[in-house]
C-alpha cells in the first residue's frame, strides 16, 4: 500500500543538490525549494533512499516524514497548487 511522504534535504554541494532535486522530481512533486511530497510503496521508499544514498555525502542531510491518511487530510496550505488525493491514480485519461 502506498503512503505519502514529505522529503526535505539540505545538500552542501551544488552539483549534488541538483542531482538530488532531479531524482526527487522523478518520484514526487516539489512543494518548496527543498521539500517534496511523494506517494510511495514501502519498496519504492527503500529504492529512493538507496538512490539518494548513492548521491549524498556525510555532510548532507535528508529528512523523510511519513504521513498517515488522517494526517494528509488535516494539512492546510496557503495558495495550494495541488491537493493530496487519497489514492494515486493508476492511469490518466487524456
Amino acid at each position: 500500500m502506498r503512503a505519502w511522504y514529505l522529503i526535505s534535504y539540505d545538500i552542501r554541494d551544488e552539483k549534488r543538490l541538483r542531482k538530488v532535486a532531479k531524482k526527487l522530481e522523478g518520484y514526487g512533486t516539489r512543494m518548496q525549494y527543498s521539500l517534496f511530497r511523494c506517494q510511495l510503496s514501502p519498496r519504492g521508499l527503500e529504492r529512493l533512499k538507496w538512490e539518494l544514498a548513492q548521491i549524498t555525502e556525510k555532510e548532507d542531510s535528508l529528512l523523510v516524514i511519513s504521513l498517515c491518511q488522517s494526517c494528509t487530510g488535516k494539512l492546510r496550505m496557503q495558495n495550494p497548487k495541488t491537493d493530496w488525493p487519497d489514492e494515486n491514480q493508476a492511469f490518466t485519461i487524456l
